[in-house]
């Protein structure tokens, strides 16, 4: 078994079919597979061979994909760290995998000068750069590694946007069964035409046989992305699927309503990393004449667990949302099991659940379950299952603030709060003030509206009062920008919005009008 083999079979049945598109560059499935296969024999003269760990540091291009099914024929494992990370988790990170190459640009050959102890077990560094150049005489026949379906075939970290980065590790069998189910979860063809506002996502579509138009953007920090060039691209090249946080779709919506730009060609639009406000669907309403948006719901030890349109959300969750009810993700997808666990705490079940982290006992314990005769993963999410079996999400258990006997969730809390017109978002906190847990909620608002006037406080204080769930919430704090993950730009860090409160109570004393 081999995930290669997905690419192999489209170079085989549609080799002349355009694979990817960077730059004005077109790369057919045939190129793409004899560059892959150049590469694999380059790998393995520099010393690259099966079961060796491979940190790849690679932006968005050509060489991408190619360099990663390359390694994949070789047996090779792939290590993806998120350079948004920061410096230092990234280099922790690497020190705890302990890889013998890399792959990357000048820019990583120089960081691991700099950290010369956390990179000392990598033997062989290459510079992406030149690899199409310096491979180009190899043949374009590879013989590719046969892999047990349950070897390690790549580790991926998660972000660390709740937590310390973890390298998750990912097998064949996996990247298969993803590749799949997500196929039949959008109906995808080889006719479809992918934006990959993820980078790893075109893995998938290129599996699947699909074009995919690389745009050029910062993948590390998404919310810079510029909407102008990435709208010009989807429309240049008649995008029919498109994938990536919030944080993009969120400008590029704004950017085409402004304008009354609609993408007729687009009929997937896939946001994902962090709950989507309803008047997102709203936005992309207009924009989407032949389309709708999706929210599928999962986590890089398990994707995808469900999926959900914008079109179902609009005439079906939404009003319950608006009301505490939490964000409905669907259903869970076909061969993946979904349970309520202690109550409130979401477990999921199935091919695509990743078996456990690498060389992280302790975090692997604490999230794998073993039951019914299989294993499970703590998703760390909270929330509820109902009567149609649609999973509603309420937030991370992490950010759950305990009252007594009464437990407060994030997503049901603020939904009600972000329906006022000056707020931008809210989070849900609890602070230890004088010795005692606060309920206390963190208010961003929008651009240009006033600070926290007396009036706006008796306006979410009145709020406060008319729904019992969020009747616990004491104090009211605002603050210009909430921190949020790197890899999404859009999970709120509310673990340090608990922190920056309770400082501001040290230094001030009780004060709740702050900024």
């Amino acid at each position: 078994m081999n995930t290669a083999s997905l690419l192999e079979k489209q170079a085989r049945q549609l080799p002349e079919k355009t694979a990817v598109v960077f730059r004005g560059e077109r790369v057919s499935f045939k190129e793409l597979d004899e560059t892959i296969n150049r590469f694999a024999h380059y790998f393995v003269k520099q010393g690259i061979s099966s079961g060796m760990k491979v940190l790849l540091f690679i932006q968005p291009s050509v060489e991408l994909p190619a360099t990663t099914f390359a390694l994949f024929k070789i047996g090779a494992i792939p290590v993806f760290i998120d350079p948004g990370m920061g410096v230092k988790n990234l280099v922790r990170a690497v020190s705890e995998v302990v890889p013998q190459a890399m792959i990357g640009l000048p820019l990583v050959r120089i960081l691991s000068r700099v950290f010369r102890k956390s990179f000392s077990s990598v033997h062989t560094k290459l510079s992406c750069v030149t690899l199409r150049d310096e491979a180009k005489n190899e043949s374009v026949d590879f013989e590719k590694y046969e892999a047990p379906e349950n070897e390690m075939a790549a580790i991926l970290f998660t972000s660390g946007g709740t937590g310390k980065p973890k390298g998750v590790v990912y097998t064949h069998k996996i990247f298969m069964t993803q590749t799949r189910l997500l196929q039949e979860m959008f109906s995808l063809t080889s006719d479809d035409i992918d934006c990959p506002c993820f980078p790893l996502f075109s893995f998938f579509t290129l599996a699947m046989g699909m074009t995919s138009c690389i745009p050029e953007m910062d993948s590390a920090h998404p919310s810079k992305t510029d909407p102008k060039t990435l709208v010009a691209g989807m429309i240049e090249n008649h995008t029919t699927f498109a994938a990536g946080s919030p944080a993009i779709w969120t400008k590029v919506a704004d950017y085409c309503n402004a304008r009354d730009i609609t993408l007729p060609y687009l009929k997937y639009l896939v946001m994902f990393g962090a709950p989507v406000a309803q008047d997102m669907h709203e936005k992309w309403q207009k924009i989407l004449p032949n389309g709708t948006t999706y929210t599928p719901y999962g986590a890089t030890e398990a994707l995808p667990i469900s999926n959900i349109s914008g079109k179902e959300i609009l005439e079906t969750t939404a009003e319950k949302t608006l009301v505490g009810a939490g964000v409905c993700v669907g259903k869970a997808v076909p061969s993946v099991e979904v349970k309520i666990f202690n109550e409130d705490e979401i477990i999921v079940s199935g091919d695509v659940v990743t078996k456990k982290y690498y060389h992280e006992e302790e975090a692997t314990q604490a999230s794998k379950l073993f039951f019914e005769e299989k294993l499970w993963h703590k998703v760390g999410d909270v929330g509820q299952i109902d009567e149609e079996g649609r999973i509603w999400f309420w937030g991370r258990k992490s950010h759950v603030v305990d009252v007594g006997k009464k437990k407060m969730y994030p997503v049901p809390c603020e939904s009600v709060f972000n329906q006022h017109p000056q707020v931008k978002r809210s989070a849900l906190v609890g602070p230890c003030i004088k010795g005692r847990i606060t309920p206390s909620l963190v208010v961003e608002l929008k651009s240009g509206s006033p600070k926290l006037t007396k009036g706006l406080l008796r306006e979410l204080q009145k709020i406060r009062d008319s729904y019992e769930h969020t009747l616990p919430i004491e104090c009211f704090y605002l603050k210009k920008s909430f921190p949020v993950d790197v890899r999404h730009n859009i999970k709120i860090d509310r673990l340090e919005l608990t922190r920056w409160v309770e400082e501001k109570e040290e230094q001030k004393g009780k004060t709740h009008l702050t900024s």
